[in-house]
Formats: C-alpha cells, structure tokens, sequence
C-alpha cells in the first residue's frame, strides 16, 4: 500500500483573504463601533450608586463637624466631658459607618467628606442643636431612601436625637 501524498497548501496569491471577507469584516466593525457609541452616549447623567453617595455626603460631613466639635469642646466645658466624649466616639461611629457606605457607592465622593467647620462650635447647647439638626436631616434622608441607605440614615437619626437629648441635656 502506498501512503497518499500529502497536500499542503502553499502560501500564494490565490490562498490570501478575499475582498469579500474583509468587507464583511469592515461592516461588523463599523456596526460594533456605532453601537458601542450610541450606548455610551445614552448615559446622561450621574448613576443611582453615585446619588445615593452623594445624598449620604451632607450626613458625613456633619458627622465629621459634630465629632470635631465635640472633641474641641470637652477641654473646655469640663462638667460635661464625659458626655463630650460619647458624643465624639458616637459621631465617629457614624462617619466611619457612612463613610463606608459612600466608598462602596462611588469612591470618589468620600474625598469631600473632611471639611472644616466655618466656625468652632461655641457651647454645649449650641452642640446639641447641631446633631438635633442633623439627626432631623438624616430622617428626611432617610424617609426619601430605601434599603441600607435608609435603614442607615435612621439609625443615625435616632443616634443622633439620643445624644442630643440624653447625653447633651
């Protein structure tokens, strides 16, 4: 028996792509382009993940106010030190809570947590009216969220009416 000859082929003119290949080629690239573009130009504007981050950045940064006041005010109103301190070590609590939150949602928004106070907070009573407000923001906040973002700014909110009416009275 004698083995069949092999066939190979040799590269030559005739074996290259064909006309008709390559413009099938070309138009299934240029589709791909033209819906790759068109999706991305259907994004208008900022993403659910980025709002809600951006609704948790006001809650932050009073978080951020209300521990560095606390934590300001302790040396200077002694009676009510210990009470200072529950409040900074719950606020920072709070921070750290919401800050977590809005690096999970979109990163980028966290940088603008750590603004400082325009002014330094001048008594404890005026501390007090601070987190009330705050813990009133977080509610409203609250009430227009769902899921975690919700449930988180409700616990603020009730942290922060605890402190305000407990703690500070």
């Amino acid at each position: 028996m004698t083995p069949l000859p092999s066939r190979r082929r040799d590269p030559s003119p005739d074996s290259s792509i064909s006309r008709r290949t390559v413009l099938r080629g070309s138009a299934v690239v240029g589709v791909a382009v033209a819906a790759g573009w068109s999706l991305s130009a259907c994004e208008t504007g900022p993403s659910q993940r980025q709002r809600d981050a951006e609704a948790l950045l006001p809650h932050a940064q009073a978080a951020f106010r209300d521990q560095a006041a606390a934590q300001q005010l302790a040396p200077r109103s002694t009676e009510y030190a210990k009470a200072l301190r529950t409040v900074s070590d719950q606020r920072g609590e709070h921070l750290k809570a919401l800050r977590d939150e809005i690096n999970r949602l979109h990163s980028s928004i966290a940088d603008q947590i750590e603004s400082p106070a325009t002014t330094p907070t001048a008594s404890v009573e005026a501390l007090g009216k601070q987190i009330e407000s705050s813990a009133t923001a977080a509610g409203k906040t609250a009430v227009g969220s769902s899921g975690y973002v919700a449930g988180l700014l409700g616990s603020v909110s009730a942290s922060c009416q605890t402190l305000a009416k407990v703690q500070l009275a």
